[in-house]
């Protein structure tokens, strides 16, 4: 497959799939944009698909940005920075946080919709607001969620909701607030939003082409909607399927801010009065051996050249890819960027939705900025058409 010429001539078209992680993924994930504001590649940002962190830091984004996709410099100047205080200072979901009086009013929906008092605390805490059809048209964002019914990856976006199997509706009237709720569902933590359907204006598409076919019923008058990392953490098969190259975009930046896996949570309750988002042990076994599958996947396509594109990493540090490209630095290059124990720090900070604090938002975003610097410079400038500059992140 013969690479796109991406040079001055040709505006780039840029992918960017945002992996789940909580909000220790949507900090990494601000950090991995900053780096494009930089280089001035946020106006190049034409299709977006996100899962769980990802998710809800792009509805913020946009939120904030008056239902639309910010210019690098926006971001830069104003959207960063308002990110960057709600973020350290303000705990999105947990119970401590909720407090008696979040008690009282939620009443039983902490116990049986959590899912959904999340859709609310994202609308106060966030400033997350409109419909799904408020929604900017580009960049094309998909929204992805894993169906409890389906079993597939249903997907919300600006004209669509549904999933190849139970079909697809072309006017979701949907909160923007539930649809990223719901593609931050993690299982039996939060657990599944219920969504009411509409009984008409449902089609079987075609699974290759999505396109759609024929009209039919709803099999059912509701769905329950679970994380999309149940489905797969990474966002990828809007983009890429194993072998067929690279759709909807020139060029994909996959910023994977997934964690390692950890030691067995004793107490799921416990965990989730903490603000973590512990779910069933096998489930964890199992969502990171599909991640490491999908990953390993990609960079497999990534250097044969068949899907132009980078992996950006969350853990690994400037020196490890320096390293494994076989990189000559000069003395003292390493003092300019975080140091190796920080990048590990970042990595295992805990899938939760609680206040950063000003320290560990910026070991997130830092980390972000420069993992996306390194794997850009190292791999992708080519891809570009010109040299890509380098600078220290400034917080």
């Amino acid at each position: 497959m013969s690479e796109p010429d991406l040079g001055a001539q040709q505006p780039l078209k840029l992918g960017l799939a945002l992996s789940g992680g909580g909000v220790r993924a949507a900090a990494f994930h601000l950090g991995v944009l900053k780096r494009l504001a930089d280089e001035q590649l946020m106006e190049t940002v034409t299709a977006l698909s996100t899962v769980s962190g990802g998710s809800l830091i792009t509805a913020a984004i946009v939120s904030h940005a008056g239902m639309r996709w910010p210019t690098s410099a926006e971001f830069k100047q104003t959207i960063f920075p308002e990110l960057r205080q709600i973020l350290s200072a303000t705990d999105l979901f947990s119970l401590s946080a909720i407090g008696w009086s979040g008690v009282l009013e939620f009443n039983l929906r902490l116990l049986r919709h959590r899912a959904s008092v999340l859709a609310t605390l994202l609308e106060r805490r966030w400033g997350v607001r409109g419909k799904l059809t408020d929604l900017p048209d580009e960049p094309t964002w998909l929204i992805n969620t894993t169906c409890f019914e389906t079993g597939k990856n249903w997907r919300f976006a600006k004209r669509e909701m549904g999933d190849w199997k139970f079909g697809r509706h072309y006017d979701p009237d949907v909160p923007l607030s539930s649809a990223v709720a719901a593609s931050a569902a993690v299982p039996y933590a939060i657990g599944a939003l219920r969504i009411a359907l509409p009984k008409d204006g449902w089609w079987d598409t075609d699974p290759a082409t999505r396109k759609p076919t024929r009209k039919k019923a709803p099999p059912f008058e509701e769905v329950r909607l679970w994380d999309g990392g149940a489905y797969e953490n990474l966002g990828l098969e809007f983009f890429h399927k194993p072998g067929k190259g690279l759709a909807r975009s020139d060029f994909l930046i996959c910023s994977d801010a997934s964690g390692p896996l950890g030691p067995p949570t004793r107490s799921k309750l416990a965990a989730l009065a903490s603000g973590r988002l512990a779910s069933p042990r096998l489930f964890d076994i199992a969502s990171d051996q599909l991640r490491s599958l999908r990953s390993r996947m990609l960079v497999a396509d990534l250097t044969t050249g068949a899907v132009p594109g980078v992996l950006v990493r969350m853990g690994n540090s400037v020196r490890e890819v320096d390293i494994k490209a076989s990189a000559d630095r000069p003395v003292g290059f390493y003092d300019a960027v975080q140091p190796d124990q920080e990048a590990a720090a970042a990595a295992g900070h805990p899938t939760d939705l609680k206040a950063l604090g000003e320290q560990g938002f910026d070991r997130l975003a830092r980390h972000g900025y420069e993992a996306a610097d390194i794997t850009l410079t190292t791999y992708a400038t080519k891809h570009f058409g010109r040299s890509l500059s380098w600078e220290p992140i400034a917080c």
